[in-house]
C-alpha cells in the first residue's frame, strides 16, 4: 500500500464518527449524541493526529515529502471537517498548523478557503437541513450507531 493509500484510510472513519456525533446527530436525532460517544470520537481523533503528525508529516513539508501531493489534499478536507463543526482541531498542534499553512499556501488562499467554504458553513446548515424530509430515513442508522 503507498503512503498515499495508508494516509487517506486512516484519517477518514475517525473523522467521519467525530462529524457524524457532532453535527449531524443533533441535526438528525434532534437531540446531542450520548457523550460518552463524542468523548471516544475525539479521542480517536486525537489519535489520529498523532499519527498523521508522527508517522506521515515527520519533520517533511507535506505528507509524501517535499511536495504536495493528493494525500495532503486529502488529509486536509477530512481534518476541516471537524473545524467546520466548531472542534478546533489544529489547536496546541503547531506542526499540524504549519502544514495546514504550506498546503493553503501550496494550492492558494482563494481556492483553498472556496473549497472549504460549504465545510466551515456546516453548523448553520442544520437548520436547513432539519427541514428537510428525508432525515426520517437516516433515524434508524443513526440509532444503532450512536444510541
Amino acid at each position: 500500500m503507498t503512503v498515499n493509500n495508508k494516509c487517506c484510510c486512516w484519517c477518514y472513519q475517525s473523522l467521519a464518527d467525530l462529524c457524524s456525533s457532532q453535527t449531524l446527530f443533533p441535526v438528525i436525532m434532534g437531540s446531542e449524541a450520548p457523550k460518552e460517544k463524542v468523548d471516544a470520537a475525539v479521542d480517536d481523533l486525537n489519535q489520529t493526529l498523532n499519527l498523521l503528525e508522527a508517522k506521515f508529516l515527520q519533520n517533511k513539508p507535506f505528507i509524501i515529502g517535499d511536495k504536495i501531493s493528493l494525500a495532503d489534499l486529502v488529509a486536509i478536507v477530512e481534518i476541516m471537517q471537524p473545524v467546520g463543526s466548531g472542534l478546533d482541531v489544529f489547536q496546541g498542534r503547531p506542526k499540524l498548523i504549519a502544514w495546514r499553512e504550506r498546503v493553503k499556501k501550496e494550492v492558494g488562499e482563494k481556492l483553498f478557503d472556496e473549497a472549504h467554504e460549504l465545510i466551515m458553513k456546516m453548523s448553520s446548515m442544520s437548520q436547513k437541513i432539519q427541514n428537510s424530509g428525508d432525515l426520517e430515513k437516516l433515524k434508524p442508522k443513526f440509532q444503532k450507531l450512536f444510541i
